[in-house]
């Protein structure tokens, strides 16, 4: 629900997510904007006034992560000769002229068609486009691989921009996991891939769910300190 104050002299927007939740949470997402989760229980005029009495805060916060992204966007540029990292090896992007998007990995290359390649903005759209549809693909190929292992399937699979999260379940079995994902070496994928699979098990992270995590994955810590310590890294 997208809600407005006016508050620290401007107009503040935001969007408002109710749910069973306990507590109120403020958050500053790249190009989301400022959401705040809050308690079904609570009225509209009560989430306002709390934006309105941390609306300094919120702005604050708000340019914090546009530095932040424009930081990130200069430190991993995108035109044709950039670096970038496909599956844990850093390619040479190439990009070239074409009706639609499409990729293709040849010779330490990662070639990239899409219609106006001098466009930055179109090129990052494109990029993350293609890697989102190969992480898809990959992240099914090990979900098919480890599903008999772990002996439980989830419900709807799906790769999303998640900005705080490399993975995650649903109650329901439905398991999403974030594209940049495909950035990182191949048993970083599988570890969270392997995560998700004994969240069905283990909605939680207690010792029999790490014990779970282990029987597939005895290396596990290895690459989830390596998620921890590069995932900043894996940027677009």
């Amino acid at each position: 629900m997208k809600r407005s104050v006016n508050a620290a002299g401007r107009r503040l927007e935001y969007t408002l997510i109710q749910s069973r939740r306990a507590d109120v949470l403020f958050q500053a997402l790249p190009q989301a904007g400022i959401r705040v989760y809050a308690p079904k229980y609570l009225g509209l005029r009560i989430v306002d006034d709390m934006v309105r009495q941390r609306a300094a805060e919120l702005i604050d916060m708000q340019r914090a992560v546009e530095a932040r992204l424009e930081a990130g966007r200069r430190a991993h540029p995108v035109s044709d000769g950039s670096p970038i990292l496909v599956e844990g090896r850093q390619l040479t992007l190439r990009l070239f002229r074409g009706g639609r998007v499409r990729d293709e990995i040849a010779g330490g290359e990662y070639r990239l068609a899409l219609p106006d390649p001098g466009d930055e903005d179109a090129v990052r759209a494109a990029v993350k486009s293609a890697l989102s549809a190969r992480a898809l693909a990959r992240i099914r190929q090990r979900l098919d691989y480890y599903i008999p292992r772990i002996g439980r399937a989830p419900g709807r699979v799906a790769v999303r921009d998640q900005k705080t999260r490399w993975g995650s379940c649903s109650g329901k079995g439905n398991v999403n996991f974030n594209w940049k994902l495909i950035m990182a070496p191949p048993q970083v994928l599988d570890y969270v891939v392997i995560h998700e699979l004994c969240h069905l098990y283990e909605f939680n992270h207690s010792p029999r769910f790490w014990a779970l995590v282990e029987r597939q994955m005895p290396e596990y810590a290895v690459w989830k300190k390596w998620l921890k310590a590069h995932g900043d890294d894996l940027y677009l």
